[in-house]
């Protein structure tokens, strides 16, 4: 049973709410208007790990993990299973990467569940266009990777409120994102959920204001089932339709998988590298 929270939340039932209690977000960061003038968020008991601004409006790298956590006081263990999963989620995604050529050549259904990703679903489709797998299958294999833990972010978003979404937003324009979905009506932020798996929209961070608006677990999951089932039907049909054409192209990459593996697995040492390099530098300045 997900856990309601303590505080004043706006009455969302399936239906719009008021336009202050919107936003989500998912593959970009939800952005206040400016650092120094982000809307508290009502969060359940647990609060917000705000963190001082800098002179020029820029966040300040957090000092503490009193200034990281999303929480205040001492952690329930919901907390902390929470935000283990929340940072569990990418990782596993990152991690799989180098797996993915390899899976997607010889276990594409298998692929479909643990990611989802349209990739898969392109494969595992063609796959059954020459035969190999039922469509349904492929159908149901690529809903539910999608969908499995989409959840835990509007739980995050739900119970920690500006908590939560502090960590996630650390850009200006990300902040400036989350306002704007922070000001829609119940009935635009449903359907921002739904349309959240386009490229450009920041699902992340849109799932998380669905959460912390007060937008119920069942309205959030009939927006996101839509918006998964819609992107998976098209997304199987192109595969569907390719057929042989795209298992030649699989199978090739099935010949070279251990070196694109070994390219991935380069590339993401070199990202995060360079990734922390620059936060160490942001931290300095």
């Amino acid at each position: 049973m997900v856990p309601e929270p303590s505080s004043p939340r706006p009455d969302s039932t399936g239906a719009p709410g008021p336009a202050s209690d919107s936003a989500q977000g998912a593959d970009t960061a939800s952005p206040a208007d400016t650092a120094s003038s982000t809307v508290t968020a009502p969060a359940d008991g647990s609060a917000s790990a705000d963190s001082a601004d800098t002179a020029d409006g820029r966040k300040e790298p957090p000092q503490s993990w009193d200034d990281l956590k999303p929480w205040k006081g001492v952690a329930a263990p919901t907390d902390k299973f929470l935000l283990f999963a929340i940072f569990a989620v990418p990782a596993f995604y990152l991690g799989m990467m180098p797996f993915r050529p390899f899976l997607i050549a010889n276990q594409p259904i298998l692929l479909e569940f643990l990611t989802g990703a349209k990739t898969a679903i392109v494969g595992a489709a063609a796959y059954a266009r020459v035969g190999e797998f039922p469509l349904w299958l492929v159908l149901v294999a690529g809903f539910v990777g999608m969908t499995k833990f989409d959840w835990l972010f509007w739980l995050a978003g739900r119970r920690w409120g500006d908590g939560i979404l502090n960590i996630f937003t650390s850009t200006d324009r990300q902040r400036r994102q989350v306002e704007k979905f922070r000001r829609m009506p119940p009935w635009l932020l449903f359907l921002l959920v739904v349309i959240s798996r386009v490229p450009g929209i920041p699902g992340t961070l849109v799932w998380l204001v669905a959460g912390w608006s007060g937008m119920r677990l069942w309205v959030f999951l009939i927006a996101d089932f839509l918006a998964c089932l819609i992107l998976t039907v098209g997304v199987a049909l192109l595969g569907y339709s390719l057929g042989q054409a795209a298992v030649d192209v699989i199978q090739t990459i099935d010949r070279y998988a251990l070196w694109i593996s070994l390219g991935l697995v380069v590339l993401i040492a070199v990202w995060s590298g360079a990734k922390a390099n620059k936060q160490a530098k942001d931290a300095q300045a």
